[in-house]
């Protein structure tokens, strides 16, 4: 993580939108064939995606999580919250998938 002091100012004029903090984290390459280095399992991107979705609805827990292929190959993801805090998150679900489409390129179809 980034220090945040600095910016500790600049958070509170924010207060009222929606703040999202997702910790800083490395995606690497697969190694070469032959190589005797291995890629640890935090580093690949599938790893890098689900974790930034967990920091991304941080408050709320995911509880599942389904792929769905339409017919023309696109794949699209679904992703059950915690019901226990959806008055804390409902309000907060387009922003969840935006901020995701963002980062990584992929589609949430929605929250639950």
């Amino acid at each position: 993580m980034y220090n945040a002091a600095p910016y500790k100012a600049k958070f509170f004029v924010y207060v009222s939108e929606d703040v999202i903090v997702i910790a800083a984290r490395r995606i690497l390459r697969p190694p070469k064939t032959g190589s005797a280095a291995q890629r640890p399992r935090s580093r690949t991107c599938t790893a890098v995606h689900e974790a930034m979705l967990e920091d991304i609805v941080l408050p709320a827990e995911i509880i599942g999580k389904r792929a769905r292929y339409r017919i023309d190959g696109s794949k699209i993801m679904k992703v059950f919250l915690d019901p226990k805090e959806r008055n804390n998150t409902e309000y907060k679900l387009d922003t969840f998938a935006a901020v995701y489409r963002k980062l990584s390129g992929k589609d949430v179809v929605s929250f639950q």
